[in-house]
């Protein structure tokens, strides 16, 4: 296993599953990215099939920034140029030559899974995720917590508290 689990890391997925399957061409590589990141990076999905490496990319598709927009909110500031207006990631995969599908629905996920991985070339799967549901830190600081409460006050004032009813909802209730 291969991560940066940084925030300032955006985008390193592909190129490093590249790096990872060009070192090890007997194991198998799996690639997790986001959407932003994976946009980024087009290219890299024409090398990997150029290459024909057998690396499978999973595309979790929230339709935007997400971890740029939390940084913003933790920070007490509204959420700002982080929304995506994504294509069908597995129809791109498709015309530059890999495998793609699409999932939208939970139930969907572990059929689509166990096919992706059973593909012998290089396999896209785009996973649509919920937008709302927050990435947990595995600890809580006091910052970023007051930062989440200018930022519920600022959006309430702005006319967005349908926004922040969605994200409680979502990883509260």
């Amino acid at each position: 296993m291969f991560a940066s689990l940084l925030h300032g890391t955006m985008a390193n997925g592909m190129p490093s599953s590249i790096g990872l399957q060009k070192s090890q061409p007997d194991r198998q590589v799996i690639c997790l990215a986001g959407d932003g990141g994976i946009s980024m990076l087009f290219g890299d999905l024409m090398t990997i099939v150029q290459q024909a490496l057998p690396i499978k990319i999973a595309v979790f598709d929230n339709g935007k920034l997400g971890f740029v927009e939390i940084e913003q909110k933790a920070e007490g500031m509204l959420d700002t140029f982080t929304k995506l207006k994504n294509p069908n990631f597995a129809e791109v995969a498709r015309a530059l030559g890999l495998w793609g599908q699409t999932v939208s629905k939970a139930e969907q996920l572990e059929d689509a899974v166990k096919v992706w991985l059973a593909e012998p070339g290089p396999a896209l799967l785009h996973v649509h995720v919920n937008p709302m549901q927050l990435v947990m830190p595995p600890f809580t600081a006091v910052e970023p917590a007051i930062g989440m409460a200018l930022y519920t006050t600022r959006a309430v004032l702005h006319g967005r508290g349908g926004d922040v009813w969605e994200m409680v909802k979502e990883n509260f209730l």
